[in-house]
């Protein structure tokens, strides 16, 4: 599906570019993926996939005041995601996040868009599917799932504000 491009709308003085520079020397670490040796190639793979191409971070993990990323609560989700709507913990936590997931619920839901509670994503990740996920093999949505279902639980109930 085409859609035509958007003006951006990042309001003044964040509009301005050079300013950027300050933002990336904080929260911008550039370099190549490394496999961690200590651990498998379906999590290497999966690691590769999740940070490296997919990003999965910049809408599941809160942001600090700044706008970077809090690297102490990854993957845990936030009330603050794109479009305005709450994303999910995906991290392992089994009450608030998806402890109680198998690899296969979850790269099920990376091809399907529905989840094992019966329902099914909603916009941004929903767009994810269609536009990308549903075309990896099985083996990179296994990859993917041993991946994010190896990270740290975090317990962190996100809710919608005001609730």
């Amino acid at each position: 599906m085409s859609h035509p491009n958007r003006p951006h709308d990042v309001s003044f003085p964040f509009s301005w570019r050079f300013l950027q520079t300050g933002w990336r020397l904080l929260f911008f670490n550039q370099g190549d993926w490394r496999d961690d040796p200590k651990q498998s190639a379906a999590y290497n793979r999966g690691g590769y996939l999740v940070e490296a191409l997919s990003h999965c971070q910049e809408c599941h993990t809160p942001r600090n005041p700044l706008g970077g990323l809090d690297r102490s609560k990854p993957f845990a989700g936030t009330p603050h995601g794109p479009e305005g709507v709450l994303v999910p913990n995906i991290t392992p936590d089994p009450e608030t996040g998806i402890g109680n997931w198998g690899k296969d619920d979850l790269a099920q839901m990376l091809k399907t868009g529905e989840t094992p509670e019966f329902s099914t994503v909603a916009k941004s990740m929903g767009e994810a599917i269609d536009d990308g996920l549903k075309y990896l093999t099985e083996e990179d949505r296994a990859a993917i799932a041993t991946y994010i279902l190896a990270q740290k639980p975090i317990r962190n109930a996100v809710r919608a504000a005001g609730k």
